[in-house]
């Protein structure tokens, strides 16, 4: 599936940071979830989100911050559809795990992986958003269980017993003889000739198969509950299974760029499994985070050599001096002068009386004045006050050179330049003071989301004696050898100069020109300069290059995260991502939000680049600065965003429309001290009425007349905004949805609705 250069930026999410490494591994699961979605649709088999997908479609619209892999589950039926057409249907490069068809796979689950091998290839990294590694999605299989416990209890144990046969035959720790007895009351009891089969690999998937064939006996219309059988069942018994009326009704939830199904009653089953599954626990376990690592691992250990990447060279901290000989200062102290020689050659020829020669020279300087001033429009802007004052002092200037060559053209010119040479002062005053001494800031965006983190930065430096420019960086994708592919309308298009706030004027990438601006200093927030594996901005803004034209460069994150410790495995994973990156080692001062985080940017640079650099980070980095800007300040009324989620269909259905009415009288009855918001997760209607149509028509009319009688307000929020989304409320209450991490990160009130309380 095509994914949109947005999808890849860096981020952070709930305090996370996701670099755009970790959004490579999410696309490529997410394209082979594309292909398995769309088999199920062609064939009509249901599937569902599992495990911490399923939680991360409910929590967050997408995948756990902190989680990379992606779970489905199957009820049997379904799945024994699907692997009936699966190896038909899925891209020739495609392949299935599974302990029939994949060495050592000795699970009783499918792997659907996206080619049999690593590849790097050209051709296919390019099609791939230069990501070579094997991505899957693992699917669990739900089987029926009997309804008598005691009956299921048994079964369990059968299968135990094949399951622990099986794997005492392929780790050879039983005797011949003993195998032999087993095969054979297998045999007698199951029906199956085990005698035939070659080898004791052969043997152990035989019964492999043999114990999947007890766990799928028990037909649907013979049970009440549906489980995980290995391990699961086996481990805990019937009390692991779930209700089968759960995987009835299904909803499908947003999912990062696409959707996924879960059950509808999604509240009910988590909370069934997890308890608080609200409650942000970032533990770890299972497999490599991120779970591409280990084949990095196994690459460089067979090959002997480590992958390419960005590497520390003590030379990165030698700063030159920047060039600012063809700057607009340069060239404005160098006009002036000629101005200045121009004046003095007409005042030695007025009185030497050479008309012709003077003339000439009253148009030299004319011309001069007139570049420069385009020059200044063309650098600084036309609309600038500070251009605006020196175009005018050069307009005076030309005005009175025009007049002494009136003059000197009808044959009288006056032998005094004093007019001419107050007009040159002025211009030499107003350049002064509005070009030669005044300082100039660039601010480099690279979103508008980013642009948050730069703001109150912005604010403080507007100061009316300091130039500040805005120049809006687009994002590019770029191939595995670093071509830009993408065309100059969608370049323009990942500007989104749209949503940068209005009141900022901000000037076009392309006409920004570094060497006449020659910036006294340059913010950036720059993760995309040179070794991000696959966006670029464009190269001349790379850190590096920036160091050619500014005394200063001042690095600011692209957004605060959550505070973490050298305990937190992943955190600090993902710090090579943007900390080790030359954004922050070419920075000459790098603004973090707390000495907390100033000591993980310490250590981890420290590790990266030899203990003899660590008080060059000591000395580069620090905390605070200006205050990073919070939430807007809010006076008056609360604010409360109330989430109404489609799981209260199906769990609540017999009360909520009474159990509705009864909340918003309760909120209404506050007044003005409330200002209540009413959002749907998921925003689909469409998803809604696939649950129940009439109910969900009920509830859309009475949320659209509520609105109506101006009592609340009607938010259209997306899942990926839910961060945003809680900068601008100060409580939530309502159902389960991604907008509740949000709040809880925020540390902001959270309340989640109970209908079951009689309103």
């Amino acid at each position: 599936m095509e994914h949109t250069v947005d999808f890849f930026r860096d981020e952070v999410r709930n305090g996370f940071y996701i670099p755009t490494a970790i959004k490579q591994a999410w696309a490529a699961t997410l394209d082979v979830l594309a292909e398995i979605d769309r088999i199920c649709r062609k064939y009509d088999i249901r599937y569902f989100a599992d495990w911490g997908t399923f939680l991360g479609a409910v929590r967050h619209g997408g995948f756990v911050p902190w989680d990379d892999d992606l779970d489905i589950c199957m009820l049997r039926d379904d799945y024994m559809k699907f692997r009936r057409v699966a190896d038909l249907e899925l891209p020739k490069e495609y392949v299935i795990h599974d302990y029939e068809g994949h060495q050592d796979h000795w699970l009783f689950l499918a792997r659907v992986v996206n080619n049999a091998r690593m590849c790097f290839d050209i051709s296919y990294l390019n099609a791939h958003n230069n990501f070579p590694w094997l991505a899957g999605v693992d699917i669990f299989i739900k089987d029926y269980l009997y309804a008598d416990e005691e009956e299921e209890i048994s079964r369990d144990k059968e299968i135990l017993n094949i399951i622990a046969l099986a794997d005492g035959i392929r780790e050879g720790e039983l005797s011949g003889k003993s195998v032999a007895v087993h095969i054979s009351e297998i045999g007698e009891n199951y029906h199956v000739d085990l005698a035939k089969e070659e080898g004791t690999y052969g043997m152990a998937v035989a019964l492999y198969r043999l114990a999947e064939q007890q766990m799928a006996r028990v037909k649907p219309n013979e049970a009440k509950k549906v489980g995980q059988i290995f391990p699961w069942v086996l481990k805990h018994g019937p009390k692991a299974g779930e209700e089968k009326n759960f995987y009835q009704s299904i909803i499908r939830l947003p999912f990062e760029d696409t959707t996924i199904p879960v059950p509808a009653a999604y509240h009910t089953v988590l909370t069934r499994r997890y308890g608080n599954y609200n409650e942000i626990r970032k533990v770890w376990g299972g497999h490599k985070y991120p779970f591409y690592e280990a084949q990095i691992e196994e690459m460089e250990r067979l090959s002997g050599e480590r992958l390419p990447g960005f590497v520390f060279d003590s030379s990165m901290l030698r700063r030159a001096e920047p060039d600012r000989s063809g700057s607009l200062k340069a060239i404005a102290n160098e006009c002036l002068f000629r101005l200045e020689e121009l004046i003095k050659k007409t005042a030695r020829l007025l009185q030497e009386g050479k008309a012709g020669e003077i003339e000439q020279s009253l148009t030299d300087s004319q011309q001069l004045a007139i570049e420069l001033g385009t020059l200044i429009e063309q650098v600084k802007g036309e609309k600038r006050d500070t251009t605006l004052c020196v175009i005018g002092a050069l307009q005076r200037f030309c005005d009175a050179v025009w007049e002494k060559y009136q003059e000197v053209e009808s044959g009288k010119p006056e032998g005094s330049l004093s007019t001419l040479q107050k007009a040159l002062d002025e211009v030499e005053e107003s350049v002064e003071s509005n070009i030669l001494k005044r300082k100039e800031i660039l601010f480099l965006p690279v979103g508008p989301k980013e642009w948050n983190a730069f703001e109150p930065f912005y604010e403080k430096l507007q100061d009316g004696k300091t130039d500040l420019y805005v120049v809006p960086l687009p994002l590019m994708k770029k191939t595995f050898l670093g071509e830009i592919t993408m065309s100059d309308g969608e370049i323009e298009d990942t500007l989104r100069l749209g949503e940068y706030p209005q009141k900022i004027t901000y000037t076009d990438w392309t006409s920004y020109d570094l060497g006449l601006h020659c910036p006294e200093e340059i913010y950036v927030q720059n993760p995309y300069d040179g070794t991000n594996p696959c966006l670029t901005v464009p190269p001349m803004f790379y850190v590096k290059n920036l160091q050619l034209y500014t005394d200063r460069i001042t690095y600011i994150p692209v957004s605060e995260t959550a505070e973490f410790g050298k305990d937190d495995i992943i955190d600090q994973y993902n710090l090579k991502h943007y900390v080790t990156a030359p954004g922050v080692v070419y920075a000459d001062k790098v603004i973090v939000q707390s000495e907390n985080i100033k000591e993980q940017y310490v250590n981890v640079l420290t590790a990266f680049a030899g203990e003899e650099t660590r008080n060059v980070w000591k000395n580069k980095i620090i905390e605070g600065g200006f205050s990073v800007k919070k939430d807007t300040e809010k006076t008056g009324a609360k604010s409360i965003l109330y989430c109404i989620g489609a799981n209260e269909l199906t769990e609540h259905g017999d009360i909520l429309m009474k159990s509705m009415q009864g909340k918003l009288r309760i909120f209404a009855d506050a007044g003005a001290e409330l200002r209540i918001a009413i959002a749907l997760y998921p925003c689909d209607k469409l998803q809604w009425s696939r649950i129940n149509d009439k109910l969900s028509d009920e509830l859309f009319e009475l949320i659209d007349k509520t609105i109506l009688d101006k009592k609340y307000e009607k938010v259209n929020v997306l899942a990926s905004e839910a961060d945003e989304t809680a900068t601008l409320f100060d409580a939530y209450y309502g159902s389960p949805s991604p907008f509740v991490p949000a709040f809880i990160t925020k540390g902001k009130p959270v309340m989640l609705a109970d209908y079951g309380i009689d309103t």
